[in-house]
């Protein structure tokens, strides 16, 4: 079954490989009769830490919508688990330099990894974990969708992290379905959808509030790491990035990007100095238009 898994060969395939298992095995040896029957015994299996939980979030025209997700941190320990992929991580700043000239390849290379480690206390590490989500069409015709969010760490080296198994699956967003054009487009509809999500990534996220202040030990094989958990990137396109932010979002505004104020013609303009690049915090968006 493991072969299964991890090739994600076919049940014909599967079926061959327990025929021949059943001709060199042992006697005392007890295999499944069938590929199904493995895939049921699979399931059957009481594995903590990759166990989702159900949790009612809202009720919006008599319908509760449910939040399937696992704890983060379960998360985090099946994606560590893996010995290969801790084998590639780094929990230590690490500047990288050139021909004497600061150069960045990686999330630990980056000044941001450099101005929090240097506010964390000394032997402390950092686990910056990386989120992103979008809705998956589930059938050919696009009928049944889901949105589920995915987890990875900016501790893994980029070569390693870019590869299947370094993501694993936290959980399946919600979705609000309107039944009409008109339900779609009123006020309410739309503040339901947003608080929705919200509510959604509040569960998911809270737990790492518990560890703010003195971090927590991250159990390894060699030895404890006292770590401080960050959300470093969440990966989102833009509407679902101005749903996180709780901006107004059009492609045909003047400012469509949630996170600055540089107008939607200039975005791509890969040479605008820094004093052109205006963020869009509470304070300068109230003295800009209100």
């Amino acid at each position: 079954m493991a072969l299964l898994t991890k090739w994600n060969l076919s049940e014909a395939c599967g079926s061959d490989i327990l025929k021949f298992s059943r001709k060199i095995c042992r006697d005392d040896v007890r295999l499944p009769t069938s590929v199904k029957q493995g895939h049921q015994s699979m399931d059957q299996m009481n594995v903590p830490h990759i166990s989702f939980r159900k949790a009612p979030i809202m009720t919006y025209m008599e319908e509760t919508h449910n939040l399937r997700y696992r704890p983060i941190f379960d998360a985090i320990k099946e994606l560590l688990s893996n010995q290969e992929i801790f084998d590639n991580c780094t929990f230590e700043f690490t500047p990288l330099y050139y021909e004497g000239q600061r150069i960045y390849s990686e999330q630990y290379n980056g000044e941001w990894w450099e101005r929090v480690q240097e506010s964390l206390p000394a032997e402390s590490k950092i686990l910056s974990i990386i989120l992103y989500s979008d809705a998956t069409t589930c059938d050919h015709l696009g009928k049944s969708s889901e949105h589920p969010i995915y987890l990875t760490l900016s501790n893994i080296i980029n070569w390693r992290k870019n590869k299947p198994d370094a993501k694993v699956l936290l959980g399946y967003l919600p979705i609000l379905k309107a039944k009409t054009i008109s339900q779609k487009r009123s006020k309410s509809y739309k503040l339901a959808k947003r608080a929705l999500y919200q509510h959604a990534l509040d569960i998911l996220i809270r737990p790492l509030l518990d560890y703010t202040n003195d971090g927590f030990d991250l159990q390894t094989d060699n030895g404890e790491l006292w770590c401080y958990p960050f959300i470093s990137v969440m990966l989102e396109d833009l509407l679902k990035n101005a749903t996180v932010t709780l901006t107004f979002n059009s492609v045909n505004c003047n400012h469509p990007c949630h996170k600055c104020l540089v107008e939607g013609d200039k975005l791509n303009d890969v040479e605008l100095s820094d004093d052109q690049i205006i963020l869009r915090t509470p304070y300068i968006y109230h003295e800009r238009f209100c």
